[in-house]
């Protein structure tokens, strides 16, 4: 039976604000290298103990059982018109895939190599995070306090030890070298590197795009970086449209494709209650970033009180409206703050996601937080609270050291990171459900069934709830409580595969083996079980010959 896995300007971005105890003379090459040789190694060192990590949770689907990276037959299956189709896959990211399928080929299941994969990106993140800080403000402190902020922040944990979380890093890191390589363009002194250099950054963006869906946000990051720095001439302008003329380029192509990621057909809640949640999350994120205090996967606030809902829009108002209004007088504050919000736009907007809040998500959109707080605490340090800017530092990069090393390791047990996923989100369905899976794999059935009752009780209408606790009913004989729950289940989501494979075999078990056909035929498309889907219907059509 199949669970159901649920180089630059010191004025460019300044300003006329800017603290000039932010800036500092340039470093030669051999001491810019030798600092960003610090950065690397401090930053590796809290993520060691991840390495160790075992394939976890959407793993098993990109990963382990995934045909298209297991040979290159079908890697190209993954590039094909038919497989984007309407109704039957919500990612188009063909870079990831040939990232996974490269590692198969490396390492084959040592997860080893797979988790150095996720941690390389993620030092190239950091680093071009330093590069792109240092050529917008001049300051090789403000950079490097910054870059190992981002680099060391508990929140980079996921991302770097959850290996189908490495979207989100190749998509910010093509993000971050765009970003870099285009205020290269507009303020190198050499103008005949001005055009390359633009082009090098157009390319990134589609890389980044070919990563993941955030990268759309770019062009907006870009253009709000030039109007900030009053720097948004003739040429700019010119290279801006390419980079939007290139975003509705990928909005046609997902058209083409019928990719509904943006806007899917069938949402998992309304919009007006999406954005009411998404109020809530981006409110935790920011809480997060600043008071780390646990360490859970997913972020789930259903069912929705509308009164913390409302206050976390008044305060997100509030924010954002002083952003847009420092724009004026304050351009680097107000770029942060808006940068923060562009970026999590595509998850945390109007667009209904199944998963609500993930502390993967502000992965870069932490980045203008960081950068904030590096600022804050050279300014106080520039204006003689040398010590207790000091002090704060310490503390800061000491606590966010330690806790990232201790939820690095973890990572090691998929089972204690549910337990604390659901600790802290008792009414969370899926958190419930996945944690059953892991307890059941692990022998623990009985367990693991009363997770899947809890998350069928927080979410009756979750169908891998219900087709989890119809498996382990099957598993126990109880035919009739088992085909109850099936039905409950295909009824909720009719073309589910792993339903449907679960169900027919019941069925098989019965000998109805004309309705295990029926059941198996409705199973439209399941790219990830098609191998079992085959193998399960040759398995009936073998019995139906037979009589």
């Amino acid at each position: 039976m199949k669970p159901n896995h649920n180089p630059g300007s010191a004025k460019a971005i300044a300003g006329p604000a800017a603290n000039s105890a932010l800036k500092g003379p340039r470093l030669n090459i051999q001491t810019r290298a030798g600092v960003i040789l610090a950065l690397i190694i401090l930053t590796i060192i809290p993520f060691l103990p991840a390495l160790k990590g075992p394939f976890f949770y959407d793993d098993y689907n990109t990963i382990v059982m995934n045909p298209a990276i297991k040979s290159p037959q079908y890697l190209s299956y993954f590039y094909k018109l038919e497989t984007f189709s309407a109704d039957r896959s919500r990612m188009f990211r063909p870079l990831i895939v040939s990232s996974l399928a490269l590692n198969r080929h490396l390492f084959k299941d040592q997860t080893l190599g797979w988790h150095l994969t996720n941690l390389l990106a993620h030092l190239l993140c950091t680093v071009f995070a330093f590069l792109l800080i240092e050529s917008l403000s001049a300051s090789t402190a403000l950079a490097f306090l910054a870059a190992l902020f981002f680099g060391i922040h508990p929140s980079r944990v996921e991302p770097v030890a959850y290996i189908s979380a490495r979207s989100e890093l190749f998509a910010s890191f093509f993000y971050l070298l765009s970003f870099y390589l285009f205020v290269g363009s507009r303020e190198s002194e050499q103008k005949s590197a001005r055009i390359p250099l633009a082009g090098f950054s157009l390319a990134g963006f589609w890389l980044g795009l070919l990563s993941k869906d955030i990268a759309i946000t770019l062009p907006a990051v870009l253009t709000l970086e030039r109007f900030a720095s009053r720097k948004l001439d003739r040429a700019a302008a010119g290279w801006l449209s390419a980079f939007w003329i290139s975003a509705l380029g990928y909005f046609l192509i997902r058209s083409v494709l019928s990719v509904d990621t943006f806007f899917p057909p069938a949402r998992p809640r309304p919009v007006a209650e999406n954005i009411l949640i998404q109020s809530r999350v981006l409110v935790y994120y920011l809480s997060w970033l600043f008071f780390p205090i646990h360490n859970s996967v997913e972020i789930d606030f259903s069912p929705l009180s509308r009164g913390p809902a409302l206050l976390s829009i008044l305060f997100l108002t509030v924010i954002f409206g002083a952003g847009v209004a420092w724009l004026r007088f304050r351009p680097l504050r107000g770029f942060l703050v808006l940068f923060f919000f562009i970026v999590l736009s595509p998850s945390s907007s109007v667009v209904p996601l199944v998963v609500e809040g993930n502390i993967t998500r502000v992965y870069l959109a932490g980045l203008p937080v960081f950068w904030g707080l590096a600022g804050l605490i050279l300014s106080a340090a520039g204006s003689g609270k040398k010590r207790f800017a000091l002090a704060l530092s310490a503390i800061l990069l000491v606590c966010f050291f330690s806790l990232s090393t201790s939820w690095a390791g973890k990572w090691q047990s998929p089972i204690r990171l549910w337990r604390e996923t659901v600790k802290t989100f008792t009414g969370h369905s899926r958190a419930h459900s996945n944690l059953g899976l892991l307890l059941e794999r692990s022998g623990n059935y009985p367990q693991a069934e009363l997770e899947y009752l809890a998350a069928i009780r927080s979410e009756s209408g979750s169908a891998s709830a219900l087709d989890n606790y119809a498996r382990v009913l099957f598993a126990r004989s109880d035919l009739e409580q088992a085909e109850l729950y099936f039905k409950k289940s295909l009824e909720l989501e009719p073309t589910n595969c792993i339903t449907r494979i679960n169900y027919s075999q019941l069925l098989i078990v019965q000998d109805r083996l004309q309705e295990a056909w029926r059941v198996l035929e409705g199973a439209r498309f399941c790219p990830v079980y098609r191998q079992d889907l085959e193998a399960q219907k040759d398995k009936v059509k073998k019995l139906l010959g037979a009589r």
